[in-house]
């Protein structure tokens, strides 16, 4: 069996996690994950998706707050595992060089797109965000530029029943995991060949807000009322559960035609977590107003409007 290390974080990976440890093409022997932060007001920590899986599991692993400050300790523990390939999924760290040329096979990162469309760390988002009929996962080698690595494998998902980015990544990541033992026993027996990117198609990532950076930021969840509808509703999609669109509750009135209750801070901050397009015509069916629990439209309507 091929022996094989996991870097990753959220229990998103679980899928994979199982995947690759059931298989009898493969061998989890060794998992690398962000170190326990604290969380809440008690300020407790708590531990990522795959160290629980990894300790429920009894697989070695290890934690770290920078692969390039602990490399040296990492590249042991991919040596002493005698570990052949690395498998890279929804992990938090830059890979340093130096532990991408340990495995003789190298390390092969799961991105949810089709690659060279959306690199970057929102492929899902960004697939929701433009309306994209079809996404689907690439099975790629990491390289020094993000995401710009030689194909192995790519699996076609075709997006249906519109789905918010939690539902949509949920069953990417199980599309994956069926997918994941074989793609990788090919790659190392070498029946796949790595092809490479067509750069001449490449699309990227990035924030509206910071548009230097790939990633989502809270900002960016901010709704323009003035935007037709269907952005919109794609926008409440691609943001949930994080950052999730938002608006103020002055923005909310003035967009859906309603007074506030004169006892209300027309400046509390309003998530929106579902929408409706009926006739092209944005409904909103739950919401949250800052510091309440998330309720429907018609509850909303009877403790805050006029």
């Amino acid at each position: 069996m091929i022996k094989i290390a996991f870097f990753g974080t959220s229990d998103r990976s679980i899928p994979l996690l199982d995947a690759l440890n059931d298989s009898d093409k493969t061998e989890l022997v060794l998992t690398v994950t962000k170190d326990d932060v604290k969380t809440g007001r008690s300020q407790e920590l708590k531990e990522t998706g795959v160290k629980k899986w990894s300790k429920e599991h009894r697989i070695k692993c290890l934690t770290t707050n920078s692969l390039r400050g602990d490399k040296d300790k990492v590249i042991e523990q991919l040596n002493d595992s005698d570990v052949v390939v690395v498998i890279v999924a929804d992990f938090s760290f830059m890979i340093p060089v130096e532990i991408i040329k340990t495995p003789p096979f190298g390390l092969v990162n799961v991105h949810f797109s089709l690659l060279p469309r959306w690199r970057g760390a929102s492929p899902v988002q960004f697939a929701i965000l433009n309306g994209d009929e079809t996404t689907g996962i690439t099975f790629h080698l990491v390289s020094k530029e993000i995401d710009r690595g030689a194909i192995i494998g790519a699996i076609e998902y075709k997006i249906d029943d519109k789905p918010n980015a939690k539902e949509l990544n949920d069953v990417l990541f199980k599309t994956a995991a069926k997918k994941l033992p074989k793609i990788i026993h090919n790659y190392v027996s070498g029946k796949i060949q790595p092809q490479p990117q067509n750069e001449s198609l490449a699309t990227y990532t990035y924030s509206p807000t910071q548009p230097k950076s790939t990633f989502v930021f809270k900002e960016d969840g901010r709704i323009d009322w003035r935007k037709p509808a269907m952005e919109i509703d794609r926008m409440v999609r691609a943001y949930n559960p994080w950052p999730v669109a938002w608006t103020t509750l002055s923005g909310l009135a003035k967009a859906k035609n309603i007074t506030i209750r004169k006892d209300k801070d027309t400046d509390l901050k309003v998530k929106i977590y579902k929408v409706d397009l009926v006739k092209n015509e944005l409904e909103i069916a739950t919401l949250q107003i800052e510091g309440r629990k998330i309720m429907d439209w018609k509850d909303f309507l009877n403790g805050y409007a006029d």
